[in-house]
């Protein structure tokens, strides 16, 4: 039943090129890159991490949340999370952001981001 949901819902948003395990492994390349200190731009950073919000329109819908053939897709989102969290600086919020991993910024990052979050947030992480 997963599968399929998941597909309806990736259909629904225009991510129909992705599959529950290409999803799990997109968000975790991310976290990685992050993990590593994110250097594109933040206008990249924040395209990149709008996918979260897929991932959490798929954990939230109805049909899913009862399939029991979907745990190990919510719990592998779910470790990703917390590997993501861990980076993410506790002092400053996004202000008008959608969910908790848009209200937070990763404390290091390197290149142009560091700069992009000193002009737009006028925050200073820590440069790799």
């Amino acid at each position: 039943m997963f599968p399929e949901r998941f597909d309806a819902v990736a259909q629904m948003l225009g991510k129909q090129a992705f599959t529950p395990i290409r999803a799990v492994e997109t968000w975790l390349q991310f976290v990685e890159n992050c993990e590593e200190g994110y250097e594109d731009s933040l206008a990249e950073y924040r395209n990149e991490l709008s996918f979260r919000r897929f991932l959490q329109v798929v954990i939230d819908d109805p049909q899913v949340r009862q399939a029991s053939d979907a745990q190990w897709f919510i719990t592998e989102v779910a470790a990703i999370d917390a590997r993501f969290s861990s980076l993410l600086e506790d002092g400053f919020q996004v202000t008008g952001s959608w969910g908790w991993w848009e209200r937070r910024i990763p404390r290091v990052g390197g290149g142009v981001f560091v700069i992009d979050v000193r002009d737009a947030y006028g925050v200073d992480i820590e440069s790799i």
